[in-house]
């Protein structure tokens, strides 16, 4: 009886052994694992707190300045000065995908509140456009994270804008009140921005106040005998445009001269003899009426959304009063002559400077329509859309899209 009892005890104590080992193994094999875990746990955590932590450089701020036909000037704030080793200038031709890295600038990673720039040196002077941006190379890849810059069109084409007349000039009293001279400065204001920053293009005034002031000549002083200074102004450009609304002969069409019905209304544009012999410069007239008539059109203020472009000079027409006040026909592109060259002063002051030159007649302020939506403050900015795009047609030039970034 006592060796049974001893045998058990011994039998006992055996498996309680063994549980005790198992649970032992059990306990630290968990241990193991949960410690093993807490360490991938804690780099992981770590990874993405890196992540997190990382500084994004990204130049965001970006603009161009023309400095000649074969210079333009990239500029950039230095506010990531401190995080950047070397800026990287990339660019690509309107039109295509693939980038090119053109130049660096190296840092001194010193930030100042002033503007970093460098110039690309075109190979030729021929209209051209381009799209940059500017990456960045920073100074400690495990700390900050370099980014593709914000990109910004660029182009060395300029153009010369002259805003018709001058203030309270051809002024509309009856009915909403319209003064040409105050419209067109408006427009040009309107269509030099859109320019800039839809399409790079460079482009200078040859007034931006209510007065005009050329060689000591101011307002009808100089439109009444030195007209042509408006268009010498454009010397060393590459397009000059005098923009315009028009208007009518007395009691065209059996109605009020300035109660002309819709119907009138079509975007006409006269062309210097320069001009006229210039593949560009009908093209760029043809975009631009083009883009005119259709918007006219849907801004409801015309009856006809076309436009009669021409294929070359053989085709321009000659202007006619009888054709300026014809109704529901389509807008085209003109010439006026004459006794020496070009009727109009402005276009041949374009033409003594070697600069192919146009007068835009958008549209007539003797239709009341016109002037009301003119006077809603609609139209300046439609009607500079369409130039805009008109003459970005006609040098085949892409317009800005934000949206190819993203």
């Amino acid at each position: 009886m006592k060796t049974r009892t001893k045998i058990l005890l011994l039998a006992g104590a055996g498996i309680l052994l063994l549980g005790i080992g198992i649970f032992a193994g059990w306990h630290l094999s968990r241990q193991q694992n949960s410690g093993e875990w807490k360490e991938e746990a804690k780099k992981q955590v770590k990874e993405e707190t890196d992540m997190t932590e990382k500084q994004k450089v990204r130049v965001e701020e970006i603009g161009f300045s023309r400095i000649s036909g074969q210079e333009i000037q990239i500029q950039w704030p230095d506010r990531w000065e401190s995080y950047v080793e070397e800026y990287q200038i990339q660019r690509r031709k309107s039109g295509e995908d693939t980038w090119q890295q053109v130049g660096t600038l190296a840092s001194d990673q010193r930030v100042e509140d002033t503007a970093l720039a460098w110039v690309d040196t075109l190979e030729e002077s021929a209209v051209q456009q381009y799209e940059y941006r500017v990456d960045v190379k920073v100074t400690d890849p495990e700390k900050y994270q370099a980014e593709e810059g914000k990109t910004v069109m660029a182009s060395n084409l300029l153009v010369c804008i002259d805003p018709g007349h001058y203030s309270g000039k051809n002024t509309v009293e009856s009915g909403t009140a319209y003064a040409e001279g105050d419209f067109t400065l408006q427009l040009a204001k309107e269509l030099s921005g859109v320019l800039k920053e839809d399409y790079g293009v460079t482009s200078i005034l040859t007034r931006d106040s209510g007065s005009i002031s050329i060689d000591g000549y101011t307002d009808n002083a100089l439109d009444s005998g030195h007209i042509s200074l408006r268009g010498e102004y454009a010397e060393g450009t590459d397009l000059f445009l005098s923009i315009h609304t028009n208007a009518n002969l007395e009691g065209a069409n059996g109605c009020e001269t300035e109660e002309q019905p819709i119907s009138i209304n079509k975007p006409i544009l006269i062309l210097n003899e320069i001009a006229c012999e210039q593949e560009q410069a009908v093209k760029v007239a043809n975009g631009i009426g083009s883009h005119l008539a259709e918007t006219s059109y849907q801004l409801g203020i015309a009856a006809v959304g076309t436009f009669c472009a021409v294929e070359e000079s053989g085709q321009i027409r000659e202007w006619t009063d009888a054709y300026n006040d014809q109704t529901d026909v389509e807008g085209t592109v003109c010439r006026r002559s004459g006794e020496h060259g070009d009727y109009y002063g402005v276009l041949r002051g374009a033409a003594n400077v070697g600069v192919p030159g146009m007068i835009i007649e958008h549209g007539f302020h003797t239709v009341p329509e016109m002037r009301q939506m003119a006077a809603a403050g609609e139209l300046a900015g439609a009607w500079a859309r369409a130039d805009a795009e008109g003459i970005a047609e006609g040098f085949g030039f892409e317009k800005y899209l934000e949206t190819k970034q993203e």
